[in-house]
């Protein structure tokens, strides 16, 4: 199991931003995931989000644990049949539901029910990667500017340059994935 630390912005933008700024950095990586998201109310209470990503055929589950602005994030490869296992309401035994189960958690509670595709642009900066998401969930579509740092006080420099370049306001990260896919229901 890989752990690292999480520490991201997030800025929900209009098409016309977004497409202003994937042209303004013409090279960059394109891709398609799924993430599918694992929920229960056990982990809604403690705020940890769970979800499987879908990614050129691979499948990877990832638990992020609130720490503070920043979050934990646990990160597992895992195979198709185990994907399928759990939309079966199966949970798997790997290192993240041995944590979970560790900590208390009731894995025969938590379900794959919800799903959010993204067209990603990756686009690598001196100290993050800045990703310009194009969401699809539930019927909605939105844009989503996110830059996860590498070095903190750098990349929190770099995203406030990032953020007059581009006349975008931050008060704090936009609402996650998980919360705006489980808003729409």
């Amino acid at each position: 199991m890989e752990k690292n630390k999480e520490i991201e912005y997030k800025i929900l933008v209009s098409k016309e931003t977004f497409n202003q700024i994937c042209q303004f950095y013409p090279k960059h990586h394109t891709y398609t995931q799924v993430n599918y998201y694992l929920t229960s109310p056990q982990l809604a209470a403690k705020r940890y989000a769970l979800r499987v990503r879908e990614k050129d055929g691979t499948y990877e589950m990832t638990l992020k644990i609130p720490q503070g602005f920043a979050k934990m994030e646990h990160n597992e490869m895992i195979s198709k049949a185990d994907f399928e296992s759990i939309e079966n309401g199966v949970m798997i035994d790997n290192d993240i539901t041995r944590l979970l189960a560790s900590q208390g958690f009731d894995l025969s509670l938590i379900k794959q029910e919800y799903s959010l595709k993204t067209i990603r642009h990756d686009i690598p900066l001196d100290y993050g990667m800045l990703s310009m998401d194009e969401n699809f969930y539930n019927g909605h579509h939105d844009y989503e500017f996110e830059f996860e740092v590498n070095d903190e006080k750098k990349g929190a420099l770099q995203f406030d340059e990032l953020c007059a370049l581009f006349h975008l306001t931050y008060t704090g990260n936009c609402d996650s994935k998980i919360k705006r896919v489980l808003a729409t229901l």
